[in-house]
């Protein structure tokens, strides 16, 4: 049973209410968007909830036990709410949300709380999104665990790679743009793929704080995995940290000289090995 105060109860059980939902979302940058379906903004528990037409939830279902209970929100993009930069900059990825409703009317009644959890898959066109929202549950389907996989599993930098990213990353200007993907920077005298697998930070100008994986890199040409929210300049500024495609021979060994953290199992036998008639006829590599 949810919570709810017994005032708040007698309201949901009289033939009229002044119900109103309510939305809280808090982004990876710890920036907080409030939202009210009322038709003026409401100062809930210290924080003013804005009025706010074209963000509408489909149905929210719920039921006992364990199961994923999911459901989508779709809005319009606007300033005061979501932009595409936004999204396109990953600052709504993971987002975590609460939805809950209250007597607008007399909000001494309290909350009662419809579900809560993270956004997950975000869809953005010209003018609107759509939201995945997922609930708590969620979590329970993902899978926890060592993987054991021929390349490395750690992450390029973190405790378990060790490599210190501070002395390698380097920092430039633009010097020529072919779209928002390719960037060139006449400067980088790196070799071929030296960047590849990196990751591309903007330091200057409206963009400030963006990142975006890099997917290729020769002849001082980065070429993104995704392009950047605005059309970048001649002369932003940037960082650039060296990526790592996690293979043994070529990146740990020959590259970082890191054999002794790598994290993968190179030796694993495939599926050849595996499913093979033990050597005496077939492709059992």
């Amino acid at each position: 049973m949810k919570a709810c105060s017994p005032e708040l109860r007698a309201h949901y059980a009289q033939g009229s209410t002044t119900i109103s939902r309510q939305w809280r979302f808090e982004r990876t940058d710890g920036e907080i968007v409030t939202v009210t379906t009322c038709s003026r903004d409401l100062l809930y528990l210290g924080e003013v909830y804005r009025t706010k037409d074209g963000i509408n939830p489909t149905a929210i279902s719920q039921q006992v036990g364990a199961a994923v209970t999911n459901s989508e929100a779709t809005g319009t993009l606007s300033e005061d709410l979501a932009t595409e930069a936004e999204f396109l900059s990953g600052l709504w990825d993971g987002c975590r949300y609460t939805i809950f409703e209250v007597n607008y009317r007399d909000l001494s009644m309290g909350h009662m709380v419809i579900g809560s959890g993270t956004l997950g898959d975000l869809k953005v066109g010209r003018s609107a999104f759509t939201a995945e929202m997922r609930g708590i549950a969620q979590a329970l389907q993902q899978t926890n665990g060592k993987v054991v996989t021929k390349n490395c599993t750690a992450q390029f930098g973190d405790d378990r790679c060790k490599v210190n990213l501070t002395p390698i990353t380097v920092a430039g200007a633009v010097t020529g743009v072919t779209n928002r993907r390719t960037i060139a920077d006449s400067s980088r005298a790196e070799p071929s793929d030296y960047f590849g697998a990196g990751l591309f930070r903007v330091t200057g100008g409206p963009m400030t704080g963006e990142e975006m994986e890099i997917d290729s890199f020769s002849a001082g040409v980065f070429s993104l995995v995704l392009p950047l929210s605005r059309n970048p300049e001649v002369g932003m500024t940037y960082e650039a940290v060296p990526g790592c495609r996690k293979r043994l021979a070529e990146d740990c060994r020959s590259k970082w000289v890191n054999v002794l953290n790598y994290r993968g199992f190179p030796n694993i036998p495939g599926a050849d090995r595996v499913l093979g008639l033990g050597g005496t006829e077939g492709t059992n590599l």
